[in-house]
């Protein structure tokens, strides 16, 4: 999938976005604390969570995206505002929620090819100019009708949208229900790994357990980056004792050697930089075709050294990714060439976004850095 454009307005919270063009396979988020970059992130995601189900109260949208087969879809709705002091509708320890308290859908539609696939308002529904039994108001069309092959194309392009937080150092836990053994054996190509649902740490590990070439290259460009280290290994944590009786528990934890150290230096006890470093290039190598990986404050955790060989990475290596990334730190703003860029403003709940050209920046990157920073100190 990659996002080509989308317009925004939560009525329910009071903000909202006109519409912002998106690069094919990074955009730069810029702007001071507080000036709507996450908004425009969370807007995303909410977007991903209408299409499995879920109703979002007062949101108005406007998206236009691509498959990764290029098919090009345009797909806007609104529902309408409830008044009410709770925030979430998505509660997870609400497991049955009062339907009147959720938000309807006053609209919605789905068009592809110039042809109009889905088309509902408050009185009736159509799925290719043909119409249907009324269906929940609360739930998207594209939820409702994914096993429909138009539909579904559609659907699983947006739930390629992904967020990414590796702020937090230290393992985290994966419960899994397959065993170690049934996931080794059912993940052995790259073509499986790269296409599985599974997550980047468990991808890191099956590429090491099968040995596979692209396990080396992001070594490698991890070496390019800390010339310190000489080793990189993914293997399960041994549960032994702290585990015990909870087989079904799968815990692949990365591990690093430094020159002239004799112990291996778990992912527990290496740097943050270092383990969102590789974190960031397992999901540059590894992520599903089309994903759209959205990054919160982007130099969160990493070093001045790791920036440059990311960023270009980010830019040149994998162009079935589209990557939307926020930031407000100098070090990654001078190393994003500003045709990347969206400088973010706002004005109330009025967020807006702007390319570096409206501003008429210098056309060598430091004159631009060095007008933006005070584009950036007005701002604040």
């Amino acid at each position: 999938m990659k996002i080509i454009s989308l317009q925004l307005k939560n009525h329910f919270l009071g903000w909202d976005f006109d519409e912002i063009k998106f690069s094919s396979n990074l955009t730069l988020l810029v702007g001071i604390s507080g000036a709507g970059k996450t908004q425009i992130l969370r807007g995303i995601i909410d977007l991903k969570r209408i299409a499995n189900g879920k109703a979002i109260n007062g949101l108005e949208w406007k998206i236009i995206f691509s498959t990764v087969s290029g098919t090009e879809f345009l797909w806007e709705g609104g529902f309408d505002t409830v008044e009410t002091n709770e925030l979430n509708f998505d509660d997870p320890e609400k497991e049955n929620p009062d339907e009147n308290e959720k938000s309807s859908f006053i609209y919605e539609k789905l068009i592809s090819k110039n042809e109009v696939l889905v088309e509902r308002n408050k009185e009736e529904i159509k799925f290719k100019n043909s119409q249907i039994p009324k269906l929940s108001s609360h739930q998207s069309m594209m939820y409702l009708l994914k096993e429909e092959t138009v539909i579904k194309e559609a659907f699983d392009a947006v739930n390629k949208i992904e967020y990414r937080d590796h702020t937090i150092n230290g393992m985290r836990l994966r419960s899994s229900k397959q065993s170690l053994h049934s996931i080794k054996n059912k993940y052995q190509t790259l073509e499986s790994i790269v296409n599985s649902d599974e997550d980047i740490r468990t991808k890191l590990y099956l590429i090491y357990e099968n040995k596979l070439d692209i396990f080396e290259a992001i070594k490698s460009r991890f070496i390019d980056v800390f010339q310190q280290i000489e080793d990189v290994r993914v293997e399960p944590f041994k549960t032994d004792d702290l585990f015990k009786g909870f087989a079904d528990i799968f815990v692949p934890v990365i591990s690093i050697k430094e020159k002239s150290v004799p112990k291996w230096i778990r992912e527990d006890r290496m740097s943050s930089g270092m383990l969102r470093t590789i974190i960031h290039l397992g999901e540059i190598f590894l992520s599903n075709e089309g994903s759209v990986i959205l990054i919160d404050e982007f130099e969160n955790s990493l070093g001045i050294n790791c920036i440059d060989i990311l960023t270009d990475d980010l830019i040149h290596e994998n162009k079935t990714l589209q990557f939307i990334a926020t930031s407000h730190h100098p070090y990654i703003i001078n190393n994003i060439p500003y045709e990347y860029w969206k400088i973010v403003t706002r004005q109330g709940g009025h967020i807006r976004t702007c390319n570096a050209s409206d501003y008429h920046l210098g056309k060598s990157k430091q004159d631009a850095f060095i007008q933006l920073n005070k584009i950036l100190e007005k701002q604040s």
